[in-house]
């Protein structure tokens, strides 16, 4: 199978991507691990974390997940979910 070009974002691209996470638990799980690892959802603190969180960014991209309506998708998303008790200071 012939990898699509790196700064190609065409279909091919973006269902190549997808492809690797989304077949699998095990996929899903590398994803999840991902966007946590690279600290998409955290603020940056220093050259490091900037670097991967931009590496993040880029797989998304190449995803096809951060471009047009997927941002309406994704609010309605990220408002479904719980509250996990870690996230509530403690009085």
């Amino acid at each position: 199978m012939k990898l699509p070009s790196r700064q190609s974002r065409r279909k091919e691209t973006i269902l190549t991507y997808r492809a690797a996470f989304e077949r699998s638990v095990e996929g899903r799980q590398v994803l999840a691990w991902l966007v946590e690892h690279c600290g998409l959802l955290r603020p940056i603190e220093n050259e490091e974390q900037r670097v991967l969180h931009n590496w993040g960014v880029n797989l998304l991209e190449n995803m096809g997940m951060t471009q047009g309506f997927n941002y309406d998708r994704l609010v309605d998303d990220l408002l479904r979910l719980t509250i996990p008790i870690e996230a509530i200071d403690k009085a």
